[in-house]
């Protein structure tokens, strides 16, 4: 983009003359057409430039033929249309400040790009920010926008600020966004040498290089991205950056057998994160000799297999190593004689393996088994009815506990999960 505008520009010079090029580069702020001299490097950049400028104007024969002024100077925060708006505001700016400096009967050229992408791009190959280059590939393979069935369902931007959580678009943000807010003018001259009829051309002697990178103290302090909004984008479909914070869950296996349970699932980076659930029915009904009770939890840190920069948060492959506790009371009627089991401790441990798929937005399904080490006490008791406490569980002597333990299967889920997430906002 920036060598085709140049190229087009130094076609249209004065034939049968050779042209040489002066440049500044200017930075702007965020969302700001104002040339600011203390903003980055602006003030010695354009204090150069107009001495360059004025040592040439005094040379014999130096002729200014025209001014291109290319204005990439929006990053990819905000509205779409705006910052077009915004990119021609500031070569605008630009060329009033020239003319008043007194290049007022050259000719200017004005390309604005808006937000250009392809700079952003080259920006990232070259910044060796990690994740830049997966970044940049983004950019380059994902189209603008994304029609289905006459509807906007996707853009460039909500994936670039999607990749890696949203977090690599804040680094973008503070690194990379403030070199794309910026315009350059290229002053075209040359230089006739020799006499009338018969002269030949000389290229002007004087160019002054534009910056490509900043020191760190000179950068902008980083300020919130805003959502970036597309012509025509409903505000669901806007790609605001979002954070995942956690997730409810429930296990619907449970859930089908009458035992409540909750969980709940904290991600911790991008390949980590920490489960626990509780289960914690409690129903009885003393005619039908049935009683489900049972209070237990437990922990669970799993590791997320896969390229986690293609992957949406909390889906993919897992495995990991949990832990759990609990008691129970257990009569299920006439399928066990109406005798009953109770438990007075149980705890488990071991090692587990699932995977979980996105079912929309915001919701998975997740299946996950687990297989390790078990101990539980366990003692048999029947019902005696109508005695003067009323019906009670009477446990036979001997009160013994049997003890079961061993490796064998211990968790089993089918279970929904809601993920919560945070979205990102700020100026434009």
């Amino acid at each position: 983009m920036f060598l085709a505008a140049i190229s087009a520009a130094k076609a249209q010079v004065w034939e049968r003359t050779q042209a040489d090029t002066l440049s500044v580069q200017v930075f702007f702020g965020r969302g700001s057409s104002a040339i600011e001299s203390g903003f980055m490097d602006n003030g010695a950049s354009i204090e150069r430039f107009f001495s360059a400028l004025d040592r040439l104007s005094r040379q014999p024969g130096t002729q200014i033929d025209s001014v291109l002024i290319i204005s990439s100077s929006s990053s990819p925060e905000g509205n779409s249309r705006l910052n077009d708006r915004l990119s021609d505001r500031r070569a605008r700016a630009l060329e009033t400040l020239l003319k008043e400096k007194g290049l007022r009967d050259v000719r200017f050229i004005i390309r604005s790009a808006g937000e250009d992408w392809e700079r952003l791009s080259l920006l990232l190959k070259a910044s060796g920010i990690e994740g830049s280059e997966e970044a940049a590939r983004l950019i380059d393979r994902t189209p603008m926008f994304t029609i289905r069935n006459g509807r906007i369902v996707g853009s460039r931007k909500k994936t670039l600020m999607e990749y890696d959580y949203g977090r690599f678009w804040w680094k973008m943000d503070e690194k990379v966004f403030p070199l794309l807010r910026q315009a350059t003018v290229h002053v075209f001259h040359s230089t006739r040498t020799g006499h009338d009829g018969g002269q030949e051309m000389a290229p002007g002697s004087i160019a002054l290089k534009p910056r490509t990178a900043l020191a760190p103290e000179r950068m902008p302090q980083p300020l919130v991205p805003a959502e970036p909004v597309g012509p025509g984008i409903s505000q669901r479909a806007r790609g605001a950056g979002r954070k995942p914070l956690f997730a409810f869950k429930t296990n619907l296996l449970f859930d089908a057998a009458s035992l409540v349970n909750l969980g709940l699932e904290v991600p911790l980076g991008r390949r980590f994160s920490l489960a626990a659930e509780c289960y914690f029915p409690w129903w009885q009904n003393w005619d039908k000799d049935i009683t489900i009770q049972l209070l237990a939890g437990d922990i669970e840190g799993r590791y997320w297999l896969g390229d986690r920069s293609r992957r949406k948060p909390l889906t993919g492959f897992f495995v990991g190593l949990y832990g759990g506790a609990g008691y129970f009371d257990f009569q299920l009627g006439k399928l066990t004689d109406g005798k009953g089991m109770q438990g007075d401790f149980f705890m488990m441990g071991g090692l587990s393996a699932g995977y979980a798929h996105s079912i929309g937005r915001s919701f998975r399904l997740e299946y996950s088994l687990g297989v390790g080490y078990l101990r539980c006490d366990t003692r048999e008791y029947e019902v005696a009815r109508d005695t003067k406490y009323g019906d009670i569980k009477v446990i036979q002597y001997p009160w013994e506990s049997k003890r079961t333990s061993g490796i064998l299967p211990t968790k089993a889920s089918v279970s929904l999960v809601w993920l919560l997430s945070s979205r990102k906002g700020g100026a434009r």
